[in-house]
């Protein structure tokens, strides 16, 4: 699998890819923290209605508690059923200071009997003991909020709105002992306006303390989710940095194997080209100056005329010798460039150009730039082949003329450039892999990395401009 496919495929990998974090907070910060706002107004609110009832039911069972204590204070257990204690009753309840204040009242016996009421139609009516009352009648204030439907059904007749229900234990005779339980029925307007208003405040506060809050983690995600996407950003240009530079290397590695395979064939095509030319160049020499020794030793033999017609013979073979032993240096030259590890990259260049000027007798005009760093043996090795070829075709081909040597470093590159004035060829008529020394030249800057260029049209001249990497990672063996 390629690199270049790698953030791809995590991205479609990962949930809500295509929205952002900070969206994703957004939207699922906004419905969570949504529920938490509401159990928790609801939970406020529930204890700020039971906080007001619980005040009520104190402030309103001390205050009733106090009015029928005055009142009971001297009345025995068994009086509370008399008409005086009735008439008592409703003089405070139905016609006293606690008629606007108390919509129902009732007195209950442990037994669930209704000795008084303030509606006379439930006076001696009995009713089962439900868990309220019998907690009052075990001494404590109960209170409880009593819906229309609820009132009716204990046969009051005031309805229409809410009511709080209080059950009061009633004591008498400076006894610990509930005698008797009152119940009375306090209109819950102001407490409903109360407990309204103070939800609306829970749930304000509520609201405005998670809206802070959200607000602030939605600010530090958002700050989060730039850093992430700011990284992100930077691994995906680094997933993309190391795809180009695997795809740059896998396109290296094919380039030398086809650059090893070219050589390796071009290697063989110069050892047959080093073979002709040893066979036909000293071979043939040293083959006919061996003939020539065997005339001599002929002559020799037989005696007559030897001096004669030995002095020419010997004069013959030693020219043919000289021929053969500088064809000889000529080809180990083109072999191998002595001497050249020593040398900088600038002298390697002009050795290569003073080379060609001995050799054929012509100016070249030499410029070279900016090459003082130092540089691998392969790359002056290599600039050196490219300078000697290009001239040595140049001298082969481009009779008249001059003939041009530009050299220069820039960005860490090498480029060389080799022009002449001759009579050009037609690239397209004449194949490069005819060329041998062309072939070589390619090749030669293929295996380190550069690039080669060959221009050349009839009567227009030939222009060679390579540019090869100032060092390699590897040494070349040329």
């Amino acid at each position: 699998m390629q690199i270049s496919t790698l953030s791809s495929e995590i991205a479609e990998s990962l949930p809500f890819e295509r929205v952002s974090f900070s969206h994703q907070f957004l939207i699922v910060g906004s419905v969570g923290l949504g529920i938490a706002m509401t159990i928790v107004g609801i939970w406020l609110g529930a204890e700020t209605e039971r906080a007001a009832v619980n005040r009520v039911t104190a402030v309103s069972a001390a205050y009733v508690e106090s009015i029928l204590a005055a009142q009971l204070r001297a009345v025995p257990e068994d009086a509370l059923t008399t008409q005086a204690m009735h008439d008592a009753l409703d003089h405070i309840f139905i016609s006293g200071v606690l008629q606007r204040k108390i919509a129902a009242f009732k007195l209950w016996d442990a037994q669930g009997v209704v000795h008084y009421s303030s509606d006379d139609s439930l006076i001696g009516q009995r009713f089962p003991v439900d868990e309220t009352l019998a907690s009052a009648f075990s001494g404590t204030v109960q209170a409880r909020i009593v819906a229309r439907e609820q009132e009716l059904a204990t046969g009051g007749q005031d309805a229409g709105q809410r009511l709080l229900e209080i059950y009061v234990p009633i004591r008498i005779s400076q006894s610990d002992k509930v005698v008797a339980v009152a119940t009375f029925n306090h209109w819950t307007g102001n407490i409903d306006r109360e407990i309204s208003s103070s939800k609306l405040r829970s749930w304000a506060l509520v609201a405005g303390v998670t809206l802070s809050i959200y607000l602030l983690l939605f600010g530090m995600v958002r700050r989060a989710n730039g850093t992430i996407l700011r990284q992100r950003d930077d691994l995906r240009s680094q997933l993309l940095r190391l795809s180009r530079g695997y795809e740059e290397l896998e396109h290296m590695r094919r380039r030398l194997g086809e650059a090893g395979s070219a050589t390796t064939a071009l290697n063989e095509q110069f050892l047959q080209r080093v073979a002709a030319d040893l066979h036909d160049g000293p071979a043939q020499t040293l083959a006919f100056s061996l003939m020539r020794f065997d005339e001599l030793v002929t002559a020799l033999s037989a005696g007559s005329g030897a001096k004669e017609t030995s002095a020419p013979d010997v004069l013959r073979v030693r020219e043919a010798l000289r021929s053969s032993l500088e064809e000889l240096r000529g080809i180990a030259t083109g072999l191998g460039v002595a001497g050249i590890a020593d040398l900088s990259l600038a002298e390697t260049v002009d050795r290569a150009v003073r080379d060609f000027e001995l050799q054929y007798g012509r100016t070249v005009e030499a410029h070279v730039e900016s090459v003082g760093v130092e540089t691998d043996l392969a790359v002056r090795i290599t600039a050196y082949r490219i300078v000697q070829e290009s001239l040595t075709n140049c001298g082969k081909h481009a009779l008249t003329g001059a003939l041009c040597v530009h050299v220069q470093q820039i960005a860490g590159y090498l480029n060389i450039e080799v022009a002449d004035q001759g009579q050009g060829f037609d690239l397209h008529a004449t194949p490069l892999n005819g060329r041998l020394g062309l072939a070589f030249m390619k090749e030669r800057v293929r295996l380190l990395g550069g690039t080669f260029v060959l221009e050349s049209a009839p009567g227009c001249g030939t222009r060679v401009a390579v540019k090869l990497p100032l060092t390699i990672k590897e040494s070349v063996v040329v």
